[in-house]
């Protein structure tokens, strides 16, 4: 019912094609971590779509722009591609044949400017209208918004929208970029609060050392690779298989550690799970392992026999704090 499509300055329109249908109603940003702000965003343009006949899409741009223009900076996504995809889908089929777009971020659409945006680069992917937040800003040097949308435009048959920005309780508006900042807090029921859903590594199992095996907690590892990093040390989490055909369903509770592992060798940034209860070969399987609450920082150890007391101590933390998870869900 979603057809995705990764598209670039210069490649064939997509306008006039299947893909594109009667035009696109597209919802447009980079909608890193598809936050309850982003889900706005979305819903605002399904709900035109419906009214107008039109297809339902979003529009994001891949790499992140941050990504293109910083390229040393230090991890910062909320999802990796797959899941920002999975979670679009998800938003997008409850209506019907929907469309997600990539474009990709490079040298030719960083020179691109707002006017030729609208009328070169919209116009061949099928855009009719747009919606974007009140704060969406594009082209070369961020010259242009909603106001330049329209008046370019008018003549072209494409309309644009500004969505209001989200706000929480306190009046502050929800953004990845707060979100992000309760990761780092190990503040994960914060960000849960801003996403709408608990906030998730996500990845493919890799082989690890196998030492938690040998000490009686086997782990699930996951590189974090280009994800943000949270605080730090050990989570209560829930523990989630995406199968094969995207399904997800809930395998049981855990607990995971998240970090360089000090006491140990250091492998990088991983989060290694361990699953309460039941041994399940989750080698090369993608998981979510989620965040539900930070139990205690990352620190180093005398020796073995020290870091498996605690660890014991942790998993009976994290198993008084999670709802009982039965065999029998699986």
């Amino acid at each position: 019912m979603v057809k995705l499509s990764d598209w670039a300055v210069g490649d064939k329109p997509l306008a006039g094609s299947e893909f594109a249908g009667p035009g696109l109603a597209a919802a447009i940003g980079n909608f890193d971590g598809v936050h309850r702000g982003h889900q706005k965003v979305v819903a605002t343009a399904c709900a035109a779509a419906r009214r107008d006949g039109l297809l339902p899409a979003v529009i994001s741009f891949d790499p992140h722009p941050r990504e293109f223009f910083r390229q040393d900076e230090a991890p910062f996504h909320l999802a990796d591609r797959r899941e920002k995809d999975r979670l679009l889908a998800n938003l997008l089929c409850k209506i019907g044949p929907a469309r997600v777009i990539h474009i990709r971020f490079d040298n030719a659409l960083r020179s691109t400017d707002a006017s030729q945006f609208v009328s070169e680069i919209l116009t061949r992917l099928g855009v009719r209208q747009l919606y974007a937040g009140t704060d969406f800003a594009f082209g070369k040097g961020r010259g242009g918004d909603i106001q330049t949308i329209n008046q370019v435009g008018n003549n072209i048959g494409i309309s644009a929208t500004a969505v209001p920005l989200l706000v929480d309780a306190n009046s502050a508006v929800i953004s990845s970029s707060r979100i992000r900042a309760a990761l780092q807090a190990g503040a994960p029921e914060a960000a849960a609060a801003m996403l709408g859903r608990d906030w998730a590594v996500t990845g493919t199992v890799i082989k690890g050392d196998q030492r938690g095996r040998t000490l009686g907690f086997p782990t699930a590892n996951i590189a974090l690779g280009p994800l943000q990093h949270p605080a730090f040390g050990v989570y209560a989490v829930e523990i989630d298989l995406i199968e094969d055909d995207g399904r997800v369903r809930q395998i049981g509770n855990g607990v995971a550690n998240i970090g360089v592992r000090p006491t140990v060798q250091n492998r990088g940034v991983l989060c290694e799970a361990h699953l309460f209860d039941h041994d399940i070969d989750l080698y090369d399987r993608r998981l979510l392992v989620r965040l539900k609450a930070f139990l205690r920082p990352e620190q180093k150890f005398s020796g073995i026999e020290e870091l498996l007391q605690q660890i014991s101590l942790d998993a009976e933390a994290a198993r008084q704090l999670l709802p009982p998870f039965a065999l029998g869900q699986m």
